[in-house]
């Protein structure tokens, strides 16, 4: 160690009487070591790194990690940068009374003291023991801000803010605001008003929570170069103004930079936020221009700790972790599963069998009724019958049944659109193959019994296609098949057996409900309107069903 390192380490010793030493901090060894780093670079003229080097050790200090009288000794060394080193005499003044407020017996470094930095801390002796009440802002440049304040008298009990701005922050980063009370009175809520490069006025949100005080971020698209404004009021139950930082005529401001020349600002206990995508930039009310897109969801204002169901609960720069707000955003890539047994997600895919009735509506001449034309050897027809399948002549008006099992399986493209194959088998259909008569031919039936066909679902309901509660759907689509209604025949017919024909091409569309319960089944009823061409006939099918979903 040089002399000089020496020399500087046992001066900043005696900043403090070793009477203050008696009561340690977990962290006073590691701000004693930044105090001194600190004092070094003052007298070697790097101001800038000095001041950085102490607002670390303000940071090392936050939520009781040192003793007050090491925490005094921070402030009174910061007090003598800001006159010494920057010649900032209101500032320094400010940083001087904040440390004799925490420690009475504090003192200046002997070895550092000037005529300037001696009146100074004159000056702030005198503030203290009048009780005068320092300016609520002071800038000792532009990247650096030290703000403290008294309150308004008021029936809570007097008190101030304890505040160290951030330097600077980079365009669009949130950026963290932590106020802490230096004495006891009672605060109900405790308000961050910001206002953004392009923004009209100030906006307001409240702080929650965090360590020994009050913190929030500002968000992204307040920051926005070449710099921002803030300030910070306290209210008691009553809404009345028991402390502040800054005013709306006198706000702190911050530079915003696109690249770091100080560490990161964070809250106590969080990590620092990080940079805000470029598509998902917030929109304060009253902000135009090119950086301002869409808002995202609001976060909550739930602090470190406090329980919760969702993210969104949470304040900035924390997620929900195990039923309780943790330090960390939540990740944008991997989508967290909610803790909240009853949060809806939405099924993949869905599979069900069922079955119903359908209803045929024939005319009475219906243009698909066929005849068997029955012919010679030469060709000729010689006969005409209907065979096994139904003259028009002989159907009576009305609807005939069909009964049908079906089969539908359908993925879920999106929440709310499905894509689906379905297949409807009939009982009751025609022979696969019509049997001949004399003079006649066979003839073949390939579609029977089948019909196939893709549909496309929408689901209209809020949470489209849930994986639990009620889900309604409506559907359209086309396929390839044959529905053969039975008609009811005159009392003087005797074939049975008789069939309509139709198809074989088919449009359909219908509607589609169904209750879905959380261990992968479902149930519900579909009814569809089917058009069947060229050979035409239009059918109303109800189907009920059961199935599974994933």
């Amino acid at each position: 160690m040089s002399w000089q390192r020496t020399a500087v380490f046992l001066a900043t010793l005696v900043i403090l009487p070793t009477t203050a030493l008696a009561q340690q901090g977990p962290r006073d060894r590691a701000a004693r070591s930044l105090i001194t780093d600190a004092v070094e670079e003052y007298q070697n003229l790097e101001i800038d790194r000095s001041l950085e080097r102490l607002q670390n050790a303000v940071r090392t200090c936050a939520n009781s990690g040192c003793s007050p009288a090491m925490t005094a000794r921070v402030h009174m060394a910061i007090g003598i940068v800001q006159v010494g080193g920057q010649q900032n005499t209101t500032a320094g003044v400010e940083s001087m009374v904040r440390a004799l407020q925490l420690d009475s017996n504090a003192q200046p470094d002997a070895m550092l003291v000037t005529p300037e930095i001696s009146a100074a801390f004159r000056q702030a002796q005198g503030q203290v023991s009048s009780g005068a009440r320092p300016t609520t802002n002071t800038n000792t440049n532009t990247n650096t801000n030290t703000n403290t304040t008294r309150p308004p008298p008021s029936s809570s009990g007097g008190g101030e803010l304890l505040h160290t701005p951030a330097p600077e922050q980079l365009a669009n980063t949130p950026l963290p605001v932590y106020v802490e009370p230096s004495a006891a009175f009672t605060v109900e809520h405790v308000y961050v008003y910001y206002k953004g490069n392009g923004m009209r006025s100030f906006e307001r949100r409240e702080m929650s929570r965090s360590a020994n005080g009050y913190g929030a971020e500002i968000p992204c698209a307040a920051m926005i170069a070449p710099s921002m404004e803030y300030y910070v009021t306290a209210v008691d139950a009553n809404t009345q103004v028991v402390a502040t930082v800054g005013s709306e005529t006198s706000p702190v401001q911050v530079s915003i930079v696109a690249r770091r020349s100080h560490p990161a600002p964070a809250l106590p206990g969080r990590t620092p936020p990080e940079t805000c995508a470029a598509d998902t930039e917030e929109c304060p009310p009253g902000m135009t221009g090119p950086q301002c897109r869409s808002r995202p969801a609001a976060r909550g204002n739930r602090g470190l700790g406090d329980p919760c169901a969702s993210n969104d609960e949470c304040g900035e720069g924390l997620h929900c972790d195990a039923g309780a707000c943790g330090v960390g955003e939540a990740s944008s890539t991997e989508p967290t599963e909610p803790t909240d047994p009853n949060a809806v997600r939405t099924s993949r895919f869905s599979f069900d069998l069922g079955g119903g009735i359908g209803a045929a509506f024939l005319t009475g001449r219906p243009s698909y009724a066929e005849q068997r034309l029955l012919v010679n050897s030469s060709g000729q027809v010689i006969r005409r019958d209907c065979g096994d399948v139904v003259c028009y002549q002989t159907i009576d008006p009305g609807f005939a049944p069909t009964f049908f099992l079906s089969a539908n399986v359908r993925y879920n493209i999106t929440p709310r659109i499905g894509a689906a194959v379905v297949a409807r088998f009939q009982f009751d259909a025609a022979p696969w193959t019509i049997p001949a008569t004399s003079g006649g031919a066979a003839r073949s039936n390939p579609f029977a019994n089948l019909l196939l066909m893709a549909r496309m679902y929408y689901a209209f309901t809020p949470h489209g296609f849930a994986s639990s509660g009620f889900v309604a759907s409506a559907f359209a689509g086309g396929g390839v098949g044959q529905i053969e209604p039975k008609p009811a025949l005159p009392a003087s017919e005797t074939r049975d057996g008789a069939h309509v024909l139709s198809g074989y091409g088919n449009a359909h569309a219908g509607a589609r409900v169904e209750y879905n319960v959380r261990n992968g089944f479902h149930a519900g009823a579909e009814v569809t309107l089917q058009f069947m061409f060229p050979t035409f006939l239009f059918n109303i099918d109800t189907t009920v069903f059961l199935g599974f979903h994933l």
